[in-house]
């Protein structure tokens, strides 16, 4: 029965091209458009690091040295000692403490003098562990000294064309580093660890750089900094009161949590002990979820046109219904016809809902191809969008089942009400 119901649906398609193209068409942009916004929530509302994310957190602290703090409570950026009191503790199974800059870049070994921009994390050695960086060759730096760079996918393919370059020499900024790794494409979409600024959706980092190194050669944060003492100089952030650093750090268990908040207390009360710190104290810990939710990652102005595409869906799927049913009403002839010969009501329904099926399935195809097409329009007038734009597996999966959904809906009034046409009604 299944393969004689697929051969009336082949049939009617054929007798009404026309009007089943317009269905096609009218469903497939509904469902492009909100599948094209799916890819972009899911990606933007996507946990990064599943296997870990309830246990890696964002270190907030209030150290702020005066009264005058009108940058919010706790502030997520920390002063240089602060973040090694955080680096010293042997509670957290890794920490990281770490700030972006920028730099140009060439291969010291090139003829050429041209140089590449490259964003650089500088970063304690903890980072790569913390999290689960993913090399292709080589491995992360071991101490947050040296002179030596991790490179990512991106830059090894437009310094060296790609391979296996560990040995290698970089020129960064007039300075000599070596190359002790090499990471695998990493698209890691949140980029969690550098949530703030509007920068959850940039590309993961072209250079990662040991954090003392970059201190010392005098690369100025490109991110939000704030100070209470005067300065001029990187080194000089050492002792002075500069926030411009974030600090992660891996907790496995409650316990450890319990543990590590209150190291941060305890330190926060020595320096009230010591008339450094006139705040309340308030040290806060959030996991990955739990610290994009607060750096409200998902814009609402993609939620709302989420609102509105699934509302133009709906009229798209009423629009459809009445086409389908002008197509069942013109054909209750043959409606009837198969009743009378035996047909019974749930045979016409199965027969009609596979007919819907096989045009939901077509309309699929469609939309997946308008989707990707709406996405390359958004990145077109909104560059920023360029990392979220991908039609991942549960897109595709979400656009075929919407499409089918939304076909038999539209299909199910216009069948149920061709059968109730008997073929006595239909000679008289």
């Amino acid at each position: 029965m299944l393969s004689y119901y697929l051969k009336l649906a082949l049939i009617n398609f054929k007798r009404a091209p026309s009007l089943y193209a317009l269905v096609l068409l009218t469903l497939s942009v509904g469902v492009g458009l909100v599948c094209a916004n799916y890819a972009l929530i899911s990606v933007m509302s996507g946990d990064p690091i599943p296997e870990k994310s309830n246990q890696l957190f964002h270190v907030s602290m209030n150290t702020w040295p005066n009264e005058n703090n009108t940058h919010g409570e706790p502030l997520y950026i920390l002063r240089y000692r602060d973040a090694m009191m955080i680096e010293e503790s042997s509670i957290p199974k890794h920490s990281f403490v770490m700030f972006e800059t920028s730099a140009y870049v060439r291969d010291s070994a090139s003829a050429s003098l041209s140089r590449r921009s490259g964003k650089v994390r500088a970063t304690t050695h903890g980072f790569f562990a913390l999290t689960n960086a993913p090399f292709a060759y080589g491995e992360g730096f071991s101490e947050n000294t040296g002179q030596v760079v991790v490179i990512g996918h991106n830059m090894n393919q437009e310094v060296f064309g790609g391979g296996n370059n560990v040995g290698k020499t970089l020129e960064i900024a007039g300075e000599l580093f070596t190359v002790i790794g090499i990471l695998a494409q990493w698209d890691l979409r949140p980029k969690y660890y550098h949530a703030t600024e509007n920068r959850a959706f940039d590309q993961t980092d072209d250079l990662y750089i040991p954090l003392e190194t970059v201190i010392d050669q005098n690369w100025r944060a490109q991110a939000r900094t704030s100070a209470a003492d005067s300065w001029q100089h990187m080194p000089q952030t050492r002792e002075r009161n500069v926030y411009y650093l974030q600090a992660w750090v891996e907790l496995p268990t409650n316990a450890d949590k319990a543990q590590f908040q209150q190291y941060l207390d305890n330190y926060s009360q020595t320096l009230k002990d010591s008339g450094e710190h006139p705040l309340a104290i308030r040290n806060e810990l959030n996991d990955v979820n739990q610290w994009l939710a607060k750096q409200e990652v998902v814009d609402d102005k993609i939620l709302a046109f989420a609102i509105a595409t699934a509302l133009f869906l709906i009229v798209c799927v009423f629009n459809a219904s009445s086409l389908l049913l002008s197509r069942f009403h013109a054909g209750k002839f043959e409606v009837g016809l198969r009743r009378a010969i035996g047909a019974s009501k749930q045979q016409v329904l199965m027969q009609g809902m596979i007919e819907s099926t096989v045009l939901g399935a077509v309309i699929s195809l469609t939309a997946i191809g308008l989707s990707g097409l709406f996405l390359a329009l958004s990145i077109e007038m909104l560059p920023n969008l360029r990392n979220l734009a991908v039609l991942n597996a549960n897109t595709l999966l979400a656009g075929v089942l919407l499409s089918i959904v939304t076909a038999n809906l539209s299909s199910f009034y216009a069948i149920y009400r061709a059968n109730r046409y008997t073929i006595s009604a239909e000679l008289k």
